[in-house]
């Protein structure tokens, strides 16, 4: 009997450690938990414009672009075109020692040695074409669409890097939604398996209640570590698209801020008059156009002025001229035209057109490309909106569902399993709520990407 009484008394003291040791492990995730937030508290918090901002200042792949914009910048110039004049300065100096013997017929000898020698002479020349069958007139209009396809490309990426922080961006927000979804979860699980550890000790319950609580338990916390890392790595690469310190800490918005509705017909006409794709295949026309034009031009007389100026000085100590000087100006005019040249002219005149039908093909093929990318995702973007309204009644359900079933299973009226049942829907319809939510959010960034009214203001 006395063995028996000692054997209950282990058995109380076992679970009253085992409850004790619960209780210091709750503990420390809760000083965890804490210590994140006042972290994440002391973090500053990034909004989403200020990101966009950062990003058009500093990221790479649009400073590079900004670079090359220059570069066409710098090549639009009267001269790189043919306009200007070209004059060229020469100089050279020569010196020579020579050894020389002169025979002649009446018999006399002139012989010298070491005899020195110099000359100096100089060119100041002026060429310039006044003439070439329109040819600068059409390389100036080259290189001036030239640069605006440049500024094109540099809004290209600046649209699509812009976009690319905003899904990053509300990607980290949404991620930090399911967090608080999780850490609600891993509470109501705690308070679950506290429950069923009391009913177990109190004799109503049974050991595997309470295994299955920590089980569930433990997947809760598994997926909310998961979800942290998730936040992690989405916050590396967002600061990376930043072009700045990938460990720098920050914080989101909490909430998606979601644009009113948009109007179909109004999306069109911006997409058809802004997008950056569709100005920059119809500049694509205008300068095959330029090249015909160009190959044209050489089928026309070029015509020429050239002017300069000489100067010439040489001084021998042997021969007949002792020294000598000259200088003076010479002018005049030059003209060509090219007669023929092997149907080279011909050849590139037809594949120049060739150009012009190509690049109003790769128009039209882009043009219906955008337009059913846009009637996708606005048809998406439509149903996705009542998709919220819905997950948003939904949800509403669901707790309404779990607050009772939670009364019910402390009162003991409910198994646990039926309790994991009514919070796993839960947990479904807020990450249901919270994915529509966000894929809302990005389809209203592709629209005003497509639409062309994504830069900001």
């Amino acid at each position: 009997m006395w063995v028996i009484f000692l054997n209950k008394a282990k058995l109380k003291m076992n679970k009253v450690s085992f409850i004790n040791k619960q209780t210091a492990i709750f503990l420390l995730l809760l000083q965890l938990v804490m210590l994140t937030g006042l972290q994440k508290s002391r973090a500053q918090v990034l909004t989403a414009g200020e990101a966009v901002n950062i990003a058009v200042e500093n990221n790479f792949n649009i400073r590079i672009a900004r670079l090359g914009e220059e570069e066409m910048k710098n090549n639009l110039t009267y001269g790189n075109a043919g306009f200007l004049p070209s004059i060229d300065l020469s100089a050279a100096q020569n010196n020579s020692i020579t050894n020389s013997r002169q025979e002649y017929l009446s018999g006399q000898i002139n012989e010298r040695d070491n005899a020195k020698s110099n000359s100096f002479s100089s060119n100041l020349g002026l060429n310039w074409t006044v003439f070439d069958g329109l040819r600068m007139f059409n390389n100036y209009k080259l290189l001036g669409n030239q640069l605006k396809a440049g500024e094109y490309r540099t809004r290209m990426q600046v649209e699509n890097t812009i976009s690319s922080v905003l899904i990053n961006y509300y990607n980290i927000v949404q991620l930090h939604q399911k967090v608080v979804v999780f850490e609600k979860a891993v509470s109501l699980g705690e308070e679950r398996t506290g429950i069923a550890r009391e009913m177990l000790l109190i004799g109503s319950g049974s050991r595997l209640d309470l295994l299955q609580a920590e089980v569930d338990l433990n997947t809760d916390k598994s997926q909310l570590l998961d979800l942290q890392q998730r936040i992690a790595e989405a916050s590396i690469a967002l600061n990376q698209l930043l072009a700045r310190d990938a460990g720098i800490e920050f914080a989101v918005e909490d909430t998606f801020r979601l644009m009113p509705g948009f109007d179909y017909s109004n999306l069109l006409q911006k997409t058809e008059a802004e997008n950056s794709g569709l100005l920059l295949n119809n500049l694509d026309i205008e300068m095959a156009m330029n090249n015909l034009d160009i190959v044209k031009g050489s089928r026309l007389p070029v015509v020429g002025v050239n002017a300069g100026y000489n100067f010439n000085v040489q001084a021998s100590e042997s021969g007949f001229v002792k020294s000598g000087r000259t200088s003076g100006l010479n002018y005049g005019i030059t003209a060509s035209m090219s007669l023929f040249n092997g149907f080279n002219l011909k050849r590139q005149q037809q594949n120049a057109r060739i150009g012009i039908e190509m690049a109003q093909l790769h128009l039209d093929a882009y043009q219906s490309e955008i337009r059913a990318m846009l009637l996708s995702t606005y048809t998406a973007y439509t149903s996705r909106l009542k998709m919220v309204s819905f997950e948003k009644l939904n949800l509403e359900t669901s707790n309404i569902n779990f607050e009772i079933a939670g009364e019910r299973f402390r009162l003991g009226e409910l198994s646990g399993l039926e309790y994991r049942e009514a919070q796993k829907n839960l947990l479904l319809a807020n990450e249901r709520l919270i994915n529509a939510q966000f894929e809302v959010r990005l389809l209203e960034i592709n629209l005003l990407q497509l639409s062309g009214s994504i830069l900001p203001e």
